[in-house]
């Protein structure tokens, strides 16, 4: 049999084949837990089929991770930077990753808490890009007069969490509690959420007022400072 050149269409699409089936695995079992007999068995092809294209289980670990980074980076780039509200629109980006794509974002959380292995080749550059679209997202809707106190890191860390956790405990939550994270009801709940929290988080990064909010929100604000900082003095 003549084996495929990943250089080939046909190649590149048995490649692309096997990192999908693999990223479902990963995410199933884990980095230990995976085997590339199963990736193998569900690709439908022999094992030394992907040993061809992928020398071991860390090269294609590292594929997989490369492949969901990539993901994600396509669709924050995608969204019109002049957009308004900018922010909200890469967390609904990121929402859409994770729903159609749920094994990917176990992948991640695994990633994020396991850190096994610590070292991903390839996606240093990919995950600085989408670091700086995000920041100039928070520097527009911002404005550049406003002091920060937090950047895109900590802002994607906090959001990416909160969603990554959402997902991956889908089947403990919906056993326990009878709730499918992944149905639409939950899932525009979530998307309600997120998009509060990228407020918040806005709020947070700024030492002074909060340009999306309206005015009877700024006025509550400003009474509620002017509360905290001049306290009445109790009554002899």
């Amino acid at each position: 049999m003549t084996r495929e050149s990943s250089s080939t269409p046909q190649g590149q699409e048995r490649r692309r084949e096997i990192l999908l089936q693999a990223i479902d695995v990963f995410g199933e079992a884990g980095f230990g837990g995976a085997r590339i007999d199963e990736v193998a068995r569900r690709v439908g092809i022999r094992r030394p089929s992907i040993l061809y294209h992928f020398p071991d289980k860390q090269a294609l670990y590292e594929a997989a991770v490369s492949n969901i980074v990539d993901d994600i980076l396509a669709r924050v780039l995608e969204i019109d930077p002049e957009l308004p509200g900018r922010l909200e629109a890469i967390a609904d980006a990121w929402i859409d990753f994770i729903i159609a794509r749920p094994n990917a974002a176990r992948v991640l959380l695994r990633q994020m808490i396991d850190a096994n292995p610590s070292t991903i080749q390839g996606i240093a550059k990919p995950v600085e890009t989408l670091l700086a679209s995000i920041q100039s997202a928070m520097d527009d809707q911002l404005g550049a007069e406003v002091g920060k106190t937090i950047d895109a890191t900590e802002f994607v860390l906090i959001l990416s969490s909160t969603s990554l956790v959402w997902v991956s405990s889908r089947s403990a939550v919906e056993g326990a509690f009878g709730l499918d994270t992944l149905s639409p009801q939950s899932v525009q709940r979530h998307r309600r959420t997120l998009h509060a929290l990228t407020r918040q988080l806005l709020s947070a990064t700024s030492d002074g007022a909060v340009p999306w909010a309206s005015e009877a929100e700024r006025a509550l604000t400003k009474r509620k400072r002017t509360k905290h900082t001049n306290p009445r003095k109790p009554k002899r």
